[in-house]
């Protein structure tokens, strides 16, 4: 296995490309096997159709690396942490805000073990889930440098360079400078919290054998991450959705539109490098970039499900309750559907077996306790009783829920505090109920996301007016009803405006991508959970949460400082 994790270049590889799919349109002596100087001179080409069809065998398909699924890896992986979409979710469950629905089951493995923080922090350069999460990173890194080893910075800025072929060298950096964020995020302390005392990471920008290369400071490959995605943004902006300034701006009815990288990516990618690294102004400019092409927010009707509508979807009678008439479409939920979020930048559309349906949705039929996720009693408190997400949570327990035992499943509760923002009785494209499917759409990256980080950053460049206006955005968007319009100033609590800005980031963004942990983590104050409706209370400390780089990759590159 040591020899599987040598570090994103080392990765096995020959300097020969296939081309099985363009065989035909190239003009080669052997079309269906390439050597390097023949993919350089066929992208120099003056023909569009070579250099298209090159193009096209070179990059296509790096956005699927953008939420990578593990299964297709050899090694060191198991169910638990399959995929960047269950990892993310464990460590949302390791924090305080969430809560893992079923306190009398095993803490051994599963979603109680990472709940249970049934794992030893000291260990986890041993643990196969820490070495899956560092190979995954360096997988992601390997496969843009696929591409980047081709398309080259001379290669995209030569004057007949075609727009497409700016477009896919600005994807194979924004896919590159991910991965190197992952790094950074996971296995380093925060930047301006002890991170820039320390080591950053090698820096490999081809894809073939590599001879080890000591890592560079973190200053310098923070800095080399910006470059990489300001550089990636300029290649956007002249490549071929120039007219739009590189960015695809997603429309509902063409849904394949969300599954791609372009400059909204990449702007999103720098945000969040600039807000880690402290370079605000780059952070704020990146976003107001995004925002102006996404301007709008989902509503109250698409948030989710209203745990009064859990009333008609379960009928108290008597002493107990009965199966009412009341259905949820996947269909009109923002979060399990694209079609109604315009906060959609990335996903898919009809997963049909993992991610949000699967795992998020609490009043799925199938669910009988496997999988439900609750709020902590603490942050429900503190939401305000006029803003509307408070109640994409369910407001009491009902006991037996019937929708659980009406496919052979035994009843079982349905908890207070329960979560329904990822809530559906029907799947995606459906009429009617369903104990089979689970299809739902992944909506990866939002823009509430984006305008936080927008906030955040404008309080920390010391323009607190700026951050109150940013944030006065969501908190109306997010005001039920008939209410009164919620701002920094009126909201529940009397907080100051960075103790607001985040709380919206632990309320807005709840069950989201992991960024509970992440924004601890960047904050430096640790997760500290207790009482409430925990039923196991833990402080995860800051210095726990950086994540320990593997022995197998220590041992390959002596440049690491032990």
């Amino acid at each position: 296995m040591k020899n599987k994790i040598k570090f994103f270049g080392i990765i096995a590889v020959s300097a020969i490309l296939a081309f099985p799919s363009c065989a035909s349109k190239l003009d080669v002596t052997n079309p269906n096997v390439l050597n390097d100087d023949q993919v350089r001179k066929l992208l120099a080409s003056s023909d569009e159709a070579k250099v298209e069809e090159t193009l096209k065998a070179i990059g296509s398909g790096l956005e699927s690396f953008l939420c990578l699924s593990h299964s297709t890896l050899s090694g060191g992986f198991s169910n638990n942490y399959a995929n960047e979409y269950s990892m993310n979710l464990f460590r949302n469950l390791g924090c305080e805000d969430m809560v893992y629905g079923h306190g009398g089951i095993s803490t051994t493995d599963g979603w109680a073990a990472y709940y249970a923080h049934q794992f030893n922090p000291a260990a986890y350069d041993q643990t196969a889930a820490n070495y899956g999460w560092w190979f995954s990173s360096s997988y992601i890194i390997a496969q843009a440098n696929k591409a980047a080893t081709y398309l080259t910075d001379e290669v995209a800025t030569s004057p007949n360079a075609l727009p497409s072929v700016k477009t896919y060298a600005a994807q194979a950096k924004t896919l590159r400078a991910y991965g190197y964020i992952q790094l950074m995020e996971r296995f380093r302390k925060a930047y301006k919290h002890g991170g820039s005392e320390q080591q950053g990471m090698p820096i490999y920008t081809e894809y073939r054998y590599n001879t080890p290369v000591a890592p560079s400071t973190a200053k310098d490959t923070w800095e080399w991450i910006i470059k990489e995605l300001e550089t990636a943004g300029e290649y956007f902006a002249a490549g071929t959705n120039a007219a739009d300034d590189g960015f695809v701006v997603v429309d509902p009815s063409k849904q394949e539109t969300y599954w791609r990288i372009d400059r909204t990516i990449s702007d999103y990618l720098l945000a969040r490098a600039c807000l880690n690294y402290g370079a605000y102004d780059k952070t704020i400019a990146a976003c107001r970039r995004i925002l102006a092409k996404y301007p709008k927010f989902i509503d109250e009707a698409h948030y989710g499900v209203d745990t009064k509508d859990l009333r008609a979807i379960a009928t108290p009678v008597n002493d107990g309750w009965t199966l009412g008439e009341k259905d949820v479409k996947n269909d009109d939920n923002a979060f399990l559907s694209m079609a109604c979020n315009p906060e959609a930048m990335f996903g898919w559309t009809n997963d049909s077996a993992l991610y949000p349906y699967n795992f998020l949705n609490s009043i799925q039929p199938s669910n009988s306790m496997g999988s439900i996720f609750q709020i902590s009693q603490d942050l429900y408190d503190r939401i305000d009783d006029n803003d509307y997400r408070k109640a994409r949570f369910a407001d009491e327990a009902i006991a037996e829920f019937p929708w659980f035992s009406t496919n052979g499943h035994a009843a079982s509760t349905l908890p207070k505090y329960a979560n329904l923002k990822f809530g559906a009785t029907i799947h995606q494209n459906a009429t009617e109920r369903s104990y089979v499917s689970v299809a739902s759409d992944v909506v990866l990256l939002r823009t509430s996301e984006v305008l936080l980080m927008l906030a955040e950053a404008l309080y920390q460049d010391n323009k607190e007016s700026d951050a109150k206006a940013a944030l006065n955005q969501l908190l109306s968007a997010r005001t039920k009803s008939g209410a009164q319009p919620l701002t920094c100033d009126n909201y529940k609590g009397g907080l100051s405006t960075w103790e607001l800005i985040k709380l919206q980031w632990r309320i807005e963004m709840w069950g989201e991508n992991g960024l509970n942990y992440y924004c601890h983590k960047r904050w430096n104050e640790p997760s500290v959970r207790t009482g409430s409706n925990h039923w196991r209370d833990n402080t995860w400390t800051v210095d726990d949460m950086e994540w320990q780089i593997p022995l197998t990759e220590l041992q390959t590159n002596s440049y690491w400082e032990r």
